[in-house]
Order: structure tokens, then C-alpha cells, then sequence
């Protein structure tokens, strides 16, 4: 639908819909507090912002399109056709349609090392919209970094919606400031490599769906890391929507201070998924005493001719016996948790490629990590 129509459509339904399904499942359950997004208004007339990006960099501040980089390969555009792939189906998604300033198409044809696209929302007490058409072409490879980020005291809601047809790396980063929503759908055409990473924010809660064609494959490594007081909520949905996909994912959650942190990954094959195979797994490791987390991988399965189907949880705490031999070696009780959290997130930087590692190395010392 064009832009016009998706407002005024957000501005209907932002009153009638609720802001999540309510029943007792794992997969829609309540995590994100949505009293966070409460009392944040959209500013439309927002001045666009100049900003000088490095070579294949994209550059979206409050809602707007700030600047771009010379890449190979690889197109910047205005969009006005957007919810190809995401229904309005919750409030808030309603809210983010009715907040709309201008959507972002990214076309990309060629290999890409990696491509960045910042996505960031600072205006106080304020609701901004960033919205992304990702449109990765059949000849295209590589990493594409996709970097969500909102202000203390702001308001943001992203969507990233699009087609993979090319085999890429994509880094989904999701820091909060403020309340955030960040919800990614791409159609996979053939292989995809998700790396997501959410860290911090009063609420941060991210939804990612990739939804596979037929003989395709994407594998999703992801971490959460929850500091301070933080909350996150963060849900990956495999859908194997048709014959002989394969979908994994694995999902590290790390809750430090008096965090809350609720992970799941989900993986589904549907009625027309026949021959497919998926597994997912959550690890969790609460580093704090007064810190929580919650994961629940899933496995939904709707037909009876399947490749395989596997779902399991673990604890990556250390038990007394093992505790006690890095004691024994001179490592205090209080370096543990440290060596412990070090441990986890080397786990998930080490699948990501080297030019994206960078990136998400400079996030993690900007948080204080290292």
C-alpha cells in the first residue's frame, strides 16, 4: 500500500486493535510491557538531518532518510509501496503506520562488505517511525548491517521488510535507549545468515520472521545482553512455508544487574513446509541476583512428513564441580560471571564474518563490554 493509505489505515486501527494477542502460549505470551509506549506523540514536521556516511553507509534519522554512501552496487531510494510483507495486525504496528514520516527502499545487485544502514530516533518524548524495504538481488552476497537505535527519552518503531534472493549475512542491531520495537520479515529466495543482537533499553523488544522457500536455508545465531535495568524481549520465528527448507537457530540471553530478559526461538513448518527440517535452541545465563531470564525455544510442526523437528533449552551456569576447579586455579568467585558473559558473547561474535565483527564489537564497546 502507498504511504498515504498506510497512515491513515494506522490511524484507524491504532484505537481498535489490541497491542498483542492474549492466550497462554509461549509464542504471544506477554513479555514486552507496553505501558512503555505509552504518551509518545508522532512528529510529522520533523526538519530532515544531514549526515556526512562513510562508504556503504544508509543513514535514517527520525524517520528520515539523512544520507548515504557511495556503494557498489547497491541503490537508495525513497519507497512508497510498502507492507508487502507485514500486515497491520497489532497496535503497535498501527502506531508505527499512523507515525510515518517516509519509507526507505534499499535495493542491493552486487557483494557487499558489509553495507550499513543506521536507523536512529533521538527526538525527546517524541514517537518516530523508521520504516526499510530491503530488496537483496540473486547476484548480491556478503553482510548487511542493520543498526536500530533510540534515544533515552524517545519513542521508536522500525520495521525492515524485504526479499533475500542473494546468500547474505544479516546483522540485526537492536539497541535501546527508550522504548523500542523492532519488527524484521524478509522472504528467503535462498540462504540467509541471521546474526541478530539486542542489548539495553527501558523496553526492547524485537520480532524477526523469515519465512522460507522452497529448498532454502537460513540459520540464526543470536544474543541478548541485558544491563542495568533493562528489559528485552526478543522472539525468531523460522517459517518453513514450503517444500524442503531448513531453518536452525540458536539464541545466547544474558541478564547482568536487574535485568529482564525473555528469549524465543520459534521454528514452524507449516502444511506446505512437506520434507523440511528446523531445530532451535535457547542458552541462558543469568549473571545477577536480582536479574531474570526466560527462554523458551518452540517447535510447531503441522504436517507429518517432516526432515526433522528438535527444540532444547540449557543453563550455561556452572555447576559446583566446575566452579569449584576455576576457584581452585586462583579465579575469585566474582570473576565467574565475567569470564562466564566473555564466554557467551565470544561464542556468538566468533559465527559472525569480519567486517561485521567490527561493527558489532564497536556496539558492544560503546555499552561498556569491553
Amino acid at each position: 500500500m502507498d504511504l498515504n493509505t498506510a497512515r491513515a489505515l494506522g490511524l484507524e486501527l491504532a484505537g481498535k486493535l489490541p497491542w498483542q494477542e492474549i492466550a497462554d502460549s509461549p509464542t504471544i505470551r506477554y513479555y514486552t510491557d507496553w505501558s512503555k509506549f505509552e504518551g509518545f506523540k508522532p512528529l510529522r514536521d520533523v526538519t530532515p538531518q544531514k549526515h556526512p556516511p562513510g562508504p556503504c553507509e544508509i543513514v535514517v534519522i527520525n524517520g528520515r532518510l539523512a544520507g548515504w554512501g557511495v556503494c557498489n552496487g547497491v541503490e537508495t531510494a525513497l519507497a512508497n509501496d510498502i507492507f508487502r510483507q507485514v500486515e497491520i495486525n497489532s497496535k503497535i504496528l498501527a502506531l508505527h503506520a499512523s507515525a510515518l514520516s517516509e519509507a526507505v527502499y534499499v535495493g542491493v545487485k552486487s557483494r557487499v562488505e558489509p553495507l550499513v544502514i543506521k536507523l536512529i530516533a533521538d527526538l525527546q518524548r517524541a514517537h518516530v517511525a523508521s520504516h526499510l524495504l530491503l530488496d537483496v538481488d540473486k547476484s548480491a552476497s556478503g553482510s548487511i548491517v542493520v543498526y536500530v537505535e533510540s534515544g533515552v527519552d524517545t519513542m521508536h518503531t522500525a520495521v525492515v521488510e524485504g526479499d533475500v534472493r542473494g546468500p547474505v549475512e544479516y546483522v540485526l542491531v537492536s539497541r535501546g535507549g527508550g522504548p523500542q520495537y523492532v519488527h524484521s520479515t524478509l522472504s528467503i529466495r535462498s540462504s540467509i545468515y541471521g546474526r541478530p543482537f539486542v542489548v539495553g533499553g527501558v523496553m526492547n523488544a524485537v520480532r524477526e520472521e523469515y519465512i522460507l522457500g522452497e529448498e532454502t536455508y537460513a540459520e540464526v545465531v543470536g544474543l541478548e545482553l541485558g544491563l542495568g535495568e533493562s528489559r528485552i524481549d526478543h522472539v525468531v520465528s523460522l517459517v518453513n512455508n514450503a517444500p524442503r527448507g531448513r531453518s536452525f537457530a540458536k539464541l545466547y540471553a544474558v541478564a547482568a544487574d536487574r535485568s529482564f530478559v525473555a528469549q524465543r526461538a520459534v521454528g514452524r513448518i507449516t502444511q506446505r513446509g512437506v520434507g523440511s527440517e528446523s531445530s532451535v535452541d535457547g542458552v541462558a545465563y543469568i549473571a545477577g541476583d536480582e536479574a531474570v531470564v526466560n527462554t523458551q525455544p518452540v517447535i510447531l510442526v503441522e504436517t507429518g512428513d517432516v526432515a526433522g523437528a528438535r527444540h532444547s533449552a540449557a543453563d550455561a551456569a556452572l555447576d559446583e564441580e566446575k566452579e569449584f576447579f576455576l576457584r581452585a586455579r586462583g579465579i575469585k568467585k566474582e570473576d565467574i560471571s565475567r569470564l562466564l558473559i566473555a564466554s557467551l558473547i565470544d561464542q556468538y561474535l566468533s559465527t559472525l564474518s569480519d567486517r561485521a565483527r567490527d561493527f558489532v564489537n564497536s556496539v558492544f564497546k560503546s555499552v561498556g563490554m569491553f
